[in-house]
C-alpha cells in the first residue's frame, strides 16, 4: 500500500473548525508565552496503570512525576536531582523506569551532559547509571571501557535505545576519540540496568561507525561508518552472522538513505529520496526486501515534503502499522484498519487538534495516551480508554494559554524571485485589519526545517503585541526536498538572503505589512541573516534584534569561535558556505563583521557568555566593528549564565521585555487595547 499525502488536508479540516469571529486578543504577560512547559513528556506504563510525567513549577527545577490511573488519577513527585533538569522519561518495566539529567529551563550551575538515572517506583530509589560531569581531562588515546564495567558510566555513553524484550536492559554507546579530540567512532553495548554490568558488541563491526540502529529486543540490524568525509551504510547479514556494506558515497553529494526500522521477516525500512515517480528529490519511505528476490516498494511521499517521523511496529510480531510524518501540519499515516478507525473516532472527539496516539501494543492496549496539538493550543496529553471510547483529560503543558487569545498560523507556499516555491508560516494578530507592522522571523540552523504547525511562544507573543510575523523558509532549509537544500549551497548573505526580502514584499503587495515598518530578526543563523539585512536591505528592513548570532563567516572556521568538528570545517563548510582560502573575498563580502561600516538602522544583540556553538567573542567583534564605524544605534546585552539560546525565564522575561520595547520605539506596533 502506497499513501501519497496531500499536503494541506489535515490542516484544512482544522483551519475551518477554529474559524472564527476575531477580536483582538488582551496584551497578556510575557510569562505566558516565554514559560516552560507545567507537564511534558507523559509517558503510560507497560502494564497500563500509571503515567510518568514530567513537572515544572515555579522556582523549582523540572522534576519526574507519577500519576496512578487507578486512584483517582492522583500525582506524586518521584524524582528530582539537584541542581538539574529532569529531561524525558522512559520505562522499563511497569515498576522501573530511566530518565535523563542535564540543564534545560534554568540558568546553567555548572557544565554537564545529559545524566542516565534509573528510578524503582516501589522503594523509590534512585540510582545514576550514566555521570552528568564532564571529565575535565579525559583520555583521548585508548578505551577505558573495561575499567568502566559495573560502575557508573562516565559522560561519554549515551542511551541508544530502551528495549521492549522483558529485560531491564537498555542500549547505550560510548564516544571513542582521536588525538586530536575528534570522534573516532562509537562503541555499542548492552547494559543491565539492574547490576551495572555491560555486555559489549564489537565482533566483525565495520571501522568508524558514527550512527547505530537496534531493533527493540537489542540487535544492531544497521550503523552508518564515516572516513573522513565518506560514509557507508551498512546492513547486519543473519545468515554470515556479518556486516555487509549496503550503500557509499560522499557526504553532501551522494544520496544517504536512512535505516528507519526492521520489520517481520527481516525487510527494512529506510528512508531515501523517491525514484518512482516525478517528486524524485523528497525523501520517502520505502521497505526494503532483503530476501533473494530483493527490490523496494514506496510506502509513503507526500509532494513538497521529504518525509521525517517514526514507524510505528506491532510489538509481538513486528508487522508495521502506521507511520507519523509531517506535511504541513503532523499526523500518522495508519497501515492497520483497526488503527485507522480508532485515529478516526479520536479526531471526532478532539476535532481543534491534531491527535497523535502514544501507545506501546496500539492494537491491544485497552488504555493508550493522545497528544493533542494546533497553532493555538500547546500540547495536551489525554487518557484514551477502549472499553468505553471515552477521553479524560490528563495534563494541559501551558495551563495559562487560552486558545480563544491565541493568534492563528497559516501555512502558505510563495513564489521567490527566482520562481523558487517557498514555503512560509505567517501569523496574523488577532482582529488586526489592513496592512500591519510586521517582524520577518528568521530560523537558525540553517539546515534545519525551521517552523511547525504548533503553538510557538515567540510568534504568538509578537503577535500579541500587534505585529505580523513572517517565518520564511528560505533555500537551504531540510525538509522541503533536496532541490530546496540544495539551493542554499554558498549562498549565505545571497539567495539566501534574498529570499527573506522576497517575502517581506510578497506580504506587503497582499496588503499584510506596512512597508515602512518591517523589522527583521533571528537567533544563531537566524541572528547573521538579521545582520545582512540591516547591511544589504535597510529600505526592506526598519530594524532588527538578533540573539547568538555568526557575525562573520570566517568565524566558522576558528575553533575559537565555534565548536564545530575539524571534518566538519575541513570538508562540509567549504561545499555548504564557501572555502576560507579560495573564497575568502565571497566569505568577506557577505560577513556582517567586514560589512559593519554599511548597517545604519536600529540593531538589537544580545549573547550569552557561555555560548560554546557561537562564542561570545563574535559578539564582541561585532560590537567593536560598529563602534569604529561610529555607529550609535545598537542596544547590547550579554547573559552571563546562558549559553546558545536562553534557559532561564527571567533571561526570557528580560530580553523579550526588551524586544517589546525596541519594537515600539522603531516600527509602533501594539494594537491598542
Amino acid at each position: 500500500m502506497r499513501f501519497t499525502i496531500r499536503a494541506g488536508a489535515a490542516l484544512a479540516v482544522l483551519t475551518t473548525t477554529l474559524a472564527h469571529a476575531q477580536t483582538p486578543a488582551p496584551k497578556l504577560p510575557i510569562d505566558t508565552f516565554m514559560q516552560p512547559p507545567m507537564f511534558s513528556g507523559a509517558q503510560l506504563s507497560p502494564d497500563l496503570s500509571k503515567v510518568a510525567v514530567l513537572v515544572n513549577r515555579p522556582g523549582e527545577r523540572t522534576q519526574l512525576a507519577l500519576t496512578d490511573l487507578d486512584e483517582a488519577g492522583s500525582t506524586r513527585m518521584v524524582a528530582a536531582v539537584s541542581k538539574r533538569d529532569v529531561l524525558d522519561v522512559h520505562w522499563l518495566t511497569p515498576t522501573r523506569l530511566v530518565f535523563h539529567v542535564g540543564q534545560s529551563n534554568q540558568l546553567r550551575d555548572e557544565p554537564i551532559s545529559n545524566g542516565l538515572w534509573l528510578l524503582d517506583v516501589p522503594s523509590g530509589d534512585v540510582k545514576p547509571l550514566i555521570d552528568d560531569q564532564f571529565n575535565q581531562n579525559p583520555e583521548r588515546l585508548g578505551s577505558r571501557i573495561k575499567a568502566e564495567i559495573d560502575r557508573i558510566l562516565p559522560w561519554e555513553w549515551s542511551v541508544v535505545r530502551v528495549l521492549d524484550d522483558g529485560s531491564e536492559d537498555i542500549m547505550v554507546q560510548k564516544l571513542q576519540w582521536l588525538a586530536t579530540g575528534e570522534v573516532s567512532h562509537l562503541v555499542l553495548a548492552r547494559l543491565n540496568t539492574r547490576t551495572g554490568k555491560l555486555k559489549l558488541e564489537t565482533e566483525n563491526v565495520p571501522a568508524g561507525v558514527r550512527s547505530w540502529y537496534v531493533d527493540r529486543k537489542g540487535k544492531a540490524y544497521a550503523c552508518i561508518s564515516y572516513d573522513g568525509p565518506n560514509f557507508g551504510v551498512h546492513l547486519f547479514d543473519e545468515a554470515s552472522n556479518s556486516w555487509k556494506l549496503w550503500r557509499s558515497g560522499r557526504r553532501n553529494i551522494d544520496e544517504w538513505p536512512v535505516p528507519i526500522a526492521r520489520l517481520a521477516g527481516g525487510d527494512l525500512l529506510v528512508s531515501a529520496y523517491d525514484g518512482d515517480s516525478k517528486h524524485d528529490d523528497i525523501r520517502v519511505v520505502r521497505r526494503l526486501k532483503t530476501t533473494d528476490s530483493g527490490g523496494a516498494e514506496t510506502l509513503i511521499s507526500i509532494p513538497g515534503y521529504d518525509w521525517k517521523g517514526e514507524a510505528i511496529l506491532d510489538p509481538g510480531t513486528g508487522r508495521l502499522l502506521g507511520l507519523t510524518y509531517e506535511a504541513d501540519g503532523a499526523d500518522t499515516a495508519w497501515f492497520d484498519r483497526d488503527l485507522k478507525v480508532l485515529q478516526a473516532s479520536i479526531d471526532k472527539q478532539l476535532p481543534s487538534t491534531v491527535n497523535r496516539l502514544l501507545c506501546r501494543d496500539c492494537r491491544n492496549d485497552r488504555r493508550l495516551l493522545v497528544s493533542a496539538t494546533s497553532d493555538r493550543q500547546p500540547e495536551i496529553f489525554y487518557l484514551y480508554d477502549r472499553s468505553d471510547s471515552s477521553l479524560k483529560l490528563l495534563f494541559r503543558s501551558q495551563p495559562a494559554v487560552k486558545p480563544a487569545e491565541m493568534a492563528p498560523r497559516e501555512v502558505l507556499r510563495i513564489p521567490a524571485r527566482d520562481g523558487l516555491d517557498m514555503p512560509l508560516q505567517l501569523t496574523k494578530p488577532l482582529g488586526a485589519a489592513g496592512p500591519r507592522p510586521a517582524v520577518v522571523l528568521v530560523h537558525g540552523g540553517p539546515w534545519v526545517r525551521g517552523n511547525h504547525w504548533v503553538w510557538e511562544g515567540q510568534a504568538q507573543f509578537l503577535a500579541n503585541r500587534g505585529y505580523l510575523v513572517i517565518e520564511p523558509e528560505f533555500r537551504g532549509s531540510t525538509g522541503y526536498g533536496a532541490r530546496h537544500e540544495n539551493k542554499g549551497r554558498r549562498q549565505w548573505g545571497q539567495a539566501m538572503q534574498d529570499d527573506l526580502v522576497d517575502a517581506a514584499r510578497w506580504a506587503v503587495a497582499k496588503g499584510l505589512a506596512d512597508p515602512k515598518r518591517i523589522c527583521i530578526a533571528g537567533a544563531s543563523y537566524g541572528g547573521y541573516a538579521t545582520l545582512m539585512g540591516l547591511i544589504r536591505d535597510p529600505d526592506v528592513f526598519a530594524c532588527g534584534f538578533q540573539w547568538a548570532g555568526v557575525t562573520g563567516l570566517d568565524f566558522l572556521f576558528s575553533r575559537s569561535a565555534t565548536d564545530m568538528g575539524d571534518l566538519y570545517q575541513s570538508y562540509d563548510l567549504p561545499l555548504l558556505v564557501g572555502a576560507p582560502v579560495k573564497d575568502a573575498q565571497k566569505l568577506a563580502d557577505h560577513s556582517p563583521v567586514k560589512q559593519a561600516a554599511r548597517l545604519k538602522r536600529p540593531l538589537l544583540m544580545a549573547y550569552g557568555a557561555e555560548d560554546t556553538r557561537v562564542a561570545i567573542k563574535q559578539g564582541f567583534a561585532m560590537k567593536e566593528a560598529l563602534a569604529a564605524a561610529s555607529y550609535q544605534g545598537l542596544e547590547w546585552i550579554v547573559y552571563p549564565n546562558e549559553g546558545h539560546g536562553w534557559r532561564a525565564l527571567e533571561t526570557n522575561r528580560d530580553f523579550w521585555g526588551r524586544v517589546e520595547r525596541f519594537l515600539e520605539r522603531h516600527i509602533g506596533g501594539a494594537t491598542p487595547r
